[in-house]
Parts: structure tokens; sequence; C-alpha cells
């Protein structure tokens, strides 16, 4: 009688996925000669919220386009008032390294959304950037932007009303090596 409760258990078990392997990130599809990175948002800490979500980033070689990202919140968030990519520095107040919405047209400005946006939910935003809007809190260059990304220096903030220092982040995880491909570059080498 134990053995067919044992056996019964481990059916159940198997069938509702407590068994089964943890899955692999699911990666975005992603255009060639980019780096690809995702950020999982949840409450920041010492918060709660409603909301969640994920940031997918796609930096474009310089040469071949403009890059861009895709933030999915998901749940509910009352009062978003912007959102940032930001280096994780504390001795130097986590500086915003990428500003996401509102877009910023001036140098290490932030810009609040006015109204705030709230959502219940799903909310999809896609926009394109570029070094112009990277060199606004820091270098300039892509490459500087993506050596952080590589070492894990880079997470995206949510900022609300109530939680004006974040309500929701992450940090970026990076597909692969987190590079542009370098055999793109020799004429006649395909990666």
């Amino acid at each position: 009688m134990e053995r067919k409760a044992l056996l019964l258990l481990a059916c159940v078990l198997l069938a509702t996925g407590a068994l089964a392997k943890p899955k692999a990130p699911q990666w975005p599809e992603a255009p060639f000669k980019s780096a690809v990175a995702v950020a999982k948002l949840s409450a920041a800490p010492n918060k709660t919220s409603s909301g969640k979500g994920y940031l997918n980033l796609f930096l474009v070689r310089p040469d071949v386009g403009p890059s861009y990202f895709n933030l999915i919140l998901e749940g509910s968030m009352k009062g978003v008032t912007m959102a940032h990519i930001h280096v994780a520095n504390a001795s130097a107040n986590n500086p915003i390294r990428l500003g996401l919405f509102p877009k910023v047209t001036a140098p290490k400005i932030p810009v609040l959304l006015n109204p705030p946006l709230t959502y219940k939910g799903t909310l999809n935003f896609t926009a394109y950037f570029n070094a112009t809007d990277i060199g606004y809190w820091g270098s300039a260059e892509p490459l500087d932007f993506l050596m952080q990304l590589s070492r894990g220096e880079l997470y995206v903030n949510v900022h609300t009303v109530a939680n004006p220092g974040g309500e929701v982040q992450g940090r970026f995880a990076c597909k692969d090596q987190c590079m542009w491909p370098v055999c793109s570059a020799v004429p006649g080498y395909p990666c």
C-alpha cells in the first residue's frame, strides 16, 4: 500500500511540474550584430508593489542601426513618473546612465511624466535610443555603455509618486557575452 501511495505522489508531482527542471530564460529575438540584455523587474528593496515586468535591451552596433528597448510592465502601478537605467554605485548615488521615459532632451536633467501614468494589466512600451541619449548621462560611446552592461553594473528603475527613489527595479542579465560579434567586421566571413 505504501508503495502505491509513493507512486501516486510521484505522478502528481510530475504532473504539476514540481520535479521538472527549471526553464532557461527566454531571450527575445534580436537583430544581427546586437547585444541583448534582459532585466526582470520586481519590487525595489524595502518596497511593495503590484507591478512587475521586464526590460529587453537591444544594443545594436552603431554602424548597423539604432539601439532600442522594450519595457513590459504587468500588474498595476499608480503614479509612474519616469524610468531609467542606472549605474549600481551607491557611493556615487546610483547615477542615471540612460533615460527610458519620458525622453530626455538635455544633459543630466531628469524629466517627470506629467501627468503621471497609472496602469492596470499590461503596459508595453518600445523606444529607440542613440549615442546622444547615452551621452546625456555620461560617455556617449556605445562601447562604454556595453562594457558597463557586460560587467553587470547597470539596472532598471521605475519611479512613482509614492516611491520617487524607485518602486520596481531589476538588474540586467546578458545573453552570451554581452558583446557585438567581432566576426561581422571582416567582409566575407559571416558569423
